[in-house]
């Protein structure tokens, strides 16, 4: 009998030493957790790094295909657009979210998918804009209003010639033409500018007005 007592006596003991073990367990893992917990947001996160993207003869070798780069003006936004067609000599590209732009000479004649698009480009001898760079000339820009209905601006335009102008074009560095084309139509007038490779058409980089809503584009072919 007084065996049984010491038993139940021990193991009464014993249990309750066990339960002191696992609530003292259970608090330690609870102030581990809350000192990970109120490190991590008492923690000043790592700001991430914005890397601007390089665009050299590495990141081009990567495509199989002719390209060109499209970019705002301030570099924000940019799209790569692959060839689609070409016509009369009239070349498209097309970017995967299907935006495209024409060009006849590396000049933009039309463009699709922007909130106002150049439906049509007319201008005279476009082969000779390079070649004649004092002359004179005029081109119509034509355009879808909100009545679905065309409106037209036409343009009298000047253009001047920079020889010898250096060129940064991915990581080359080439001498080119520069030609400026300032153009005016009424309150509305646009300049732009292409960078020729000398004695040819060839544009490598251009700066073209597209609409009044949309501004310039940045080409890089």
């Amino acid at each position: 009998m007084i065996k049984r007592i010491f038993l139940l006596i021990f193991l009464f003991c014993f249990s309750c030493s066990s339960d002191r073990i696992i609530s003292t367990e259970k608090t330690s893992f609870y102030k581990i957790y809350r000192n990970i917990i109120f490190s991590d947001s008492n923690s000043t996160p790592e700001k991430v790094k914005n890397e601007k993207k390089t665009y050299d003869r590495e990141w081009l070798s990567k495509f199989n295909q002719p390209i060109i780069l499209l970019s705002s003006l301030d570099g924000k936004l940019a799209a790569t657009l692959v060839a689609l067609g070409n016509y009369d000599n009239k070349l498209t590209w097309v970017s995967s979210d299907g935006i495209s732009v024409s060009f006849s000479h590396g000049i933009l004649i039309a463009t699709r998918g922007y909130s106002q698009d150049l439906m049509e480009s007319k201008q005279n001898k476009l082969g000779a804009l390079f070649k004649s760079p004092s002359r004179s000339h005029s081109k119509t820009y034509r355009y879808l209003n909100g009545e679905n209905e065309y409106s037209e601006f036409k343009f009298s335009c000047s253009v001047t010639a920079k020889p010898n102008t250096t060129l940064y074009l991915l990581d080359l560095k080439l001498k080119t033409t520069k030609f400026i084309e300032s153009c005016v139509s009424g309150t509305t007038a646009h300049v732009n500018e292409y960078s020729v490779l000398p004695e040819t058409n060839i544009v490598l980089k251009s700066k073209q007005w597209v609409s009044k809503e949309n501004g310039y584009l940045l080409i890089y072919n």
